[in-house]
């Protein structure tokens, strides 16, 4: 339960200077900063811009080189499927990526860019236009005369057009002749003559009978014959096509120069917005921030580089909100990040990382429950690590969880679910059963009562941190009217019904009765002793008392560790029976059984790891975080170099 220790520091820095220092202290990595006090602004009379008012020159070249990005990334080495799984930044050395950034004028680059991808697009328009127009064509290709030829005289109307395939019949009954061009079996695409005296009597009946005229305005000539020019034009565009992306692909060789170029100016950017949020007046500038405690002789050696630079610690104002930097042994740090998806701890909370590790992983190999399942997970993420050559958090805890399912499949005898027992394999089978303690499957009141017990075992963890954290602010009485009085309460009810009938031992029947009511008791008159009103006190108290009732919903919750755990089984289940089944066809099964097998084993696996995953987590959300745990503590994040696409390295040199 460990959180950075935090110094809140002031810098005075000569106007001239600031920019360098500022700069300095990016190279750094080292002071979070934070708002000037609107106060001290007003002392000094200082203009200052917010966020959204703020602008810069800088803000048109990230969106260019942006868009340039993502534009040239399909033209780029195609990642294979393992890389897309993990998006890693790429590691560039630290001098090489100052060469670049400094050396390189992105204007050009962008030009090129920018001016082939209008082209494309231009392109791209021009195709769909055409194809557009061959779509139109198509259905008229049988028509042997010109189209510029059908139109009405003084005497007949011409009137080609489009109605449904079963209505054509009906067409037969009114004055009028008409030519099928073409069927598709939903429309039939038609040219219909007829007198315009009987214009009035049919208009409405071919309206009725959904007919869609069309106009040919714009179109010459035979529509085979403009079908084969529309064809010439398309063929002549992917020519243009083909040529434009090789010119793009060979423009795709900056790519990486690009993305070098847009981390650069987005850390020169967010310099800009930090320097917006100091204080400056024509000779001085003023900026406020935190730093971590044992980085600050770090911070006394960048200052020492210049004249009029100087920094002061101070203490944080009255409410000032404080960040929050998590830290943990190495064994608990991949954890972190399910801490920070529920939200950091705020600056007075204990940072529950380490508490909720072990019940995570636990819960997770209950879900997940099968012994060979958590073997093939925990190879598989350390296969994957190696190959993508990353240490990726969500990959060590499913390597952790893989092992927590081992041994608890292991207990409950899950290898490929009862694979072993149902295909009758001796050995494996009595190895199986060597190793088991209980059948889930038959066994169900034992794997409920021991989810119930893991859920009043975490509850009280939750209201021992509860308790802790009340001491620790001062809050004693708090302390034992609440949390601690909860946990000998709970205790206590779970002793007198479980053990009490068996243990004949009146006197310690009888002080676990009495321990139980004194802790009521002192809930009753102190868990609300804020209230001024003697008779609130006692209502608000016996209230606090009655909501005891919620942790037995509390605890119900965790019975969905034996609904996943049970779920998982007889999917496992369900696969091994279908697997025999197609085993016994003659000749194809030794084909189908096995594929049967593998492939449905490999769907269960995967397709478990999601609840196993997000049901342990409900629990320490919902079940455990209430407990005792408020979030909304701001992420301590300092000024440095940090970018999207890349990561700055440094090689370190050999020594001879």
């Amino acid at each position: 339960m460990a959180k950075v220790a935090l110094k809140k520091v002031v810098f005075y820095v000569h106007y001239l200077e600031r920019e360098r220092l500022l700069e300095r202290l990016q190279d750094e990595g080292l002071v979070h900063f934070t708002e000037i006090r609107r106060d001290l602004k007003d002392e000094f009379e200082v203009t200052h811009l917010s966020e959204v008012e703020f602008e810069s020159h800088l803000e048109s070249v990230l969106t260019r080189l942006s868009n340039a990005i993502k534009f040239l990334e399909s033209y780029t080495r195609k990642k294979s499927f393992i890389e897309s799984l993990y998006e890693a930044k790429k590691p560039v050395e630290k001098k090489e990526f100052f060469r670049i950034a400094r050396c390189v004028e992105p204007g050009t680059i962008l030009v090129q860019v920018e001016t082939l991808e209008q082209e494309l697009a231009q392109l791209a328009q021009e195709e769909s236009n055409l194809l557009a127009q061959k779509n139109f064509i198509l259905p008229w290709v049988n028509l042997e005369y010109n189209l510029e030829d059908i139109k009405s005289t003084d005497e007949l109307v011409m009137a080609p057009g489009s109605l449904p395939s079963g209505k054509i019949a009906d067409l037969e009954e009114l004055p009028l002749a008409c030519q099928l061009v073409y069927d598709d079996g939903k429309r039939a695409y038609v040219v219909l003559i007829y007198h315009k005296k009987d214009e009035d009597l049919i208009r409405p009946i071919l309206q009725e009978k959904e007919f869609e005229p069309v106009e040919f305005h714009g179109y010459h000539g035979r529509p085979a014959e403009i079908l084969r020019e529309l064809d010439e034009k398309l063929n002549i565009l992917e020519e243009e096509k083909k040529n434009l992306k090789q010119a793009i692909e060979k423009v795709s060789r900056h790519y990486d120069v690009l993305t070098i170029l847009y981390d650069y100016y987005q850390s020169v950017y967010n310099r800009e917005l930090i320097d917006n949020r100091g204080l400056k007046t024509a000779s001085i500038s003023v900026y406020q921030g935190y730093v971590r405690e044992r980085e600050l002789a770090r911070l006394e050696k960048v200052f020492s580089e210049f004249e009029t630079a100087y920094y002061e610690v101070v203490e944080p104002e009255d409410g000032e909100e404080v960040p929050v930097e998590l830290e943990n042994r190495k064994i608990f740090k991949p954890f972190e990040g399910l801490v920070k998806m529920y939200g950091l701890p705020s600056p007075i909370d204990p940072d529950p990382t380490a508490i909720i590790t072990p019940f995570f992983i636990l819960f997770f190999g209950i879900c997940y429950g099968d012994a060979a399942y958590g073997l093939l997970l925990s190879l598989l993420s350390i296969w994957f690590m190696r190959k993508l050559k990353i240490s990726a958090p969500l990959l060590w805890i499913l390597f952790a969880g893989g092992i927590a399912s081992m041994i608890f499949g292991a207990i409950t005898g899950g290898w490929f679910g009862d694979f072993f027992e149902r295909a009758n394999i001796g050995f494996l089978n009595a190895f199986r059963r060597k190793m088991m303690v209980f059948d889930p499957m038959n066994d169900v009141m034992t794997f409920f009562a021991l989810t119930i017990a893991l859920g009043f075992i975490q509850v009280n963890v939750g209201l021992a941190v509860n308790a802790y954290k009340r001491i620790r602010e001062g809050d004693t009485i708090g302390a034992i009217s609440q949390p601690i009085a909860w946990i000998v309460i709970l205790s206590s009810l779970v002793y007198l019904g479980l053990f009490a009938g068996k243990i004949s031992n009146p006197l310690l029947n009888n002080t676990v009765k009495a321990l139980a009511l004194f802790f009521v008791l002192l809930m009753v008159l102190f868990s609300s002793r804020h209230s001024r009103n003697f008779v609130i006190r006692i209502v608000k108290g016996a209230y606090n008392v009655y909501n005891g009732v919620g942790f037995i919903g509390d605890l119900l919750s965790y019975v969905r560790l034996m609904a996943l755990g049970l779920t998982s089984s007889g999917i496992a289940m369900a696969i091994n029976i279908l697997t025999l089944l197609v085993w016994q066809i003659p000749i194809a099964g030794y084909i189908l059984g096995p594929l049967v097998f593998i492939f449905g084993h490999l769907f269960s696996l995967a397709i478990n790891i999601l609840g196993s995953i997000v049901h342990p987590l409900r629990l320490q959300y919902v079940e455990f975080f209430k407990q005792f745990y408020d979030d909304g503590g701001t992420p301590f994040l300092p000024l440095k170099w940090e970018g999207k696409y890349t990561e700055i390295v440094e090689i370190k040199k050999q020594e001879v």
